[in-house]
């Protein structure tokens, strides 16, 4: 099989249905500290990594202490559902399996702390097909730039050209495609982008991995041709 040598996945709402949590998590803590959250707290949100989500809560609501606490207060909530209730999403295991057995090197590039990451993938038992975890919290910035992104490929030792990203926020896709990645879109709800708005920033479009039995670059093929027999 045919596969670009590095495949860099996201984790929430790409390898793992997390993303109904994480919308409830800002208001959570808020609550918690006695908060009355603002109505369209997770779009504000979404793009940001938790640093950025404290630094925003501190200026927003006036919390005093300082942003790694107020990030541990993030993963505090989150960490019993990782613990005991995210799934991977279907066909991931799968996915996973045949990508390591054609030899494809795979990373982490998650907005997600590092201890959240790394529990979850040992959880669910997919740590061990991950050479390496990046987080946003590392360059403090989310990936809505790309410097989470360029981080990930240095370590790996690869160009962006030479990678497939795989991701379900419609601001990281753009992303990853401005630096010259591949991009397969993995469908999630939360995603506020149509397949068709996103068009122009993918290579493929996926619901699910059951969908994608062959490296992206191979199903581009398909779809090309697919294209192609409907013009005619």
């Amino acid at each position: 099989m045919n596969c670009y040598p590095l495949a860099l996945f996201d984790m929430d709402g790409t390898l793992i249905d997390s993303m109904p949590y994480w919308q409830s998590c800002g208001a959570d803590y808020l609550v918690r500290r006695g908060c009355v959250p603002e109505e369209g707290l997770w779009e504000k949100l979404s793009t940001m990594s938790t640093m950025e989500s404290a630094g925003y809560f501190q200026k927003k609501y006036g919390l005093k202490e300082p942003a790694e606490e107020i990030v541990a207060g993030f993963n505090g909530i989150m960490e019993e559902n990782y613990r005991l209730r995210v799934p991977a999403k279907p066909g991931v295991r799968e996915y996973l399996e045949l990508l390591s057995s054609a030899g494809v090197t795979m990373s982490i590039c998650s907005a997600t702390s590092r201890p959240l990451v790394e529990m979850t993938l040992e959880r669910l038992g997919l740590r061990r097909y991950f050479t390496d975890i990046t987080s946003c919290d590392e360059v403090s910035a989310g990936k809505d730039r790309p410097d989470v992104f360029r981080l990930a490929l240095r370590r790996a030792g690869v160009k962006p050209q030479e990678t497939v990203m795989y991701e379900d926020a419609d601001f990281a896709i753009r992303t990853a495609h401005q630096l010259g990645m591949h991009v397969a879109a993995v469908y999630d709800p939360t995603c506020r982008s149509t397949k068709e708005e996103l068009a122009p920033y993918w290579d493929v479009y996926i619901r699910d991995f059951r969908e994608l039995p062959v490296c992206p670059q191979e199903m581009r093929k398909v779809h090309q041709a697919e294209g192609q027999a409907d013009e005619k």
